[in-house]
C-alpha cells in the first residue's frame, strides 16, 4: 500500500480569472478495504434519459472493473463498490462516472457496514486544453492528538499528472512539501502523521499545486484512529496561467 505523507498551502494572491471547460466525465476517491467501503448514489440531474458507466481503478491505476445502467429522467441508481472490486488492499483510488449527461454522485462512506459520511460530486471533470500551468486545490488537515487527516491525491486521466504538496500549520509556517509524480488513473495516499509530528500546532492549511486537473479525498480521522468524515475536492480553487 502506497501510505506516505504529504500536502499543504502555497498562498496564492492572483485574482482567478478561469474558465473552465467541462467534459462529461465524474471522478472521486473510493476504498474498499481494511472495514471501509465506498457507495455511490448515481442521479441523473438532466431532464432527459441517459447512461452511465463506472470504472473502478486499484491505487496503481490499473483498471479492476466496471459497469454500466441507464437512468430515466431524474432517476437514481445505487452502487456499493466492493460488489464491483470486492475487498483487496489494493481496491482504493479512482472511481471515474462517465455519461453525456448532467449529474450528482453522491458518496457515502461506511466502516464495517456502518455509515460514516456522505458528500456530493457536482463538478464534471475539467478539460485540460493546455490553457493553464497549474491547477490549485486547498483543504485543512490536522495531525494533533485529537486529530488525524489522510491525504489522497487521485489522477483522473489517461495520462500522467505531476503534483506539488504543501503543509503550512497554523501560524502560517511551511512544515514540509512533497513532489509527487502519478501515473494515469493513479492514486498516493498520505497520513499527516508520516508528514508533521503530532502537535497542537500541527494543523493548518493544505495547499497542492498540479500540472493537470486532478481529484483530492480528505479522511478525517479522531485521536484514537476511527474514521470520521470523508470530504471530497473535485475542482480547484484556482488555475494559474
Amino acid at each position: 500500500m502506497k501510505r506516505g505523507a504529504v500536502v499543504v498551502i502555497v498562498l496564492v494572491s492572483l485574482v482567478c480569472t478561469a474558465v473552465a471547460l467541462y467534459g462529461d466525465s465524474y471522478a472521486l476517491y473510493y476504498a474498499s478495504y481494511s472495514g471501509q467501503d465506498t457507495a455511490l448514489v448515481i442521479m441523473n440531474s438532466g431532464g432527459q434519459d441517459t447512461y452511465y458507466t463506472v470504472k473502478a481503478y486499484d491505487a496503481y491505476g490499473t483498471l479492476i472493473d466496471s459497469t454500466s445502467g441507464d437512468l430515466v429522467a431524474y432517476e437514481s441508481d445505487y452502487l456499493i463498490l466492493s460488489s464491483l472490486v470486492g475487498y483487496a488492499e489494493d481496491a482504493w483510488g479512482l472511481a471515474l462516472i462517465e455519461s453525456p449527461a448532467i449529474l450528482t454522485v453522491g458518496v457515502e462512506t461506511a466502516m464495517y457496514e456502518e455509515w460514516v459520511s456522505s458528500d456530493n460530486v457536482v463538478d464534471p471533470l475539467p478539460i485540460d486544453d493546455g490553457e493553464f500551468t497549474y491547477f490549485w486545490y486547498g483543504l485543512n488537515y490536522s495531525n494533533t492528538p485529537t486529530q488525524k487527516t489522510g491525504i489522497a491525491v487521485v489522477n483522473p486521466n489517461a495520462f500522467p499528472a505531476a503534483a506539488t504538496l504543501f503543509f503550512y500549520n497554523s501560524y502560517g509556517d511551511l512544515e514540509t512539501s512533497r513532489d509527487i509524480l502519478l501515473d494515469p488513473h493513479e492514486t498516493d495516499y498520505y497520513l499527516s502523521d508520516d508528514v508533521v509530528g503530532t502537535t497542537v500546532s500541527a494543523w493548518g492549511i493544505v495547499d497542492v499545486r498540479a500540472t493537470v486537473p486532478v481529484i483530492i479525498a480528505a479522511e478525517y480521522f479522531d485521536g484514537e484512529g476511527t474514521l470520521k468524515n470523508v470530504d471530497q475536492i473535485s475542482f480547484y480553487y484556482y488555475a494559474e496561467y
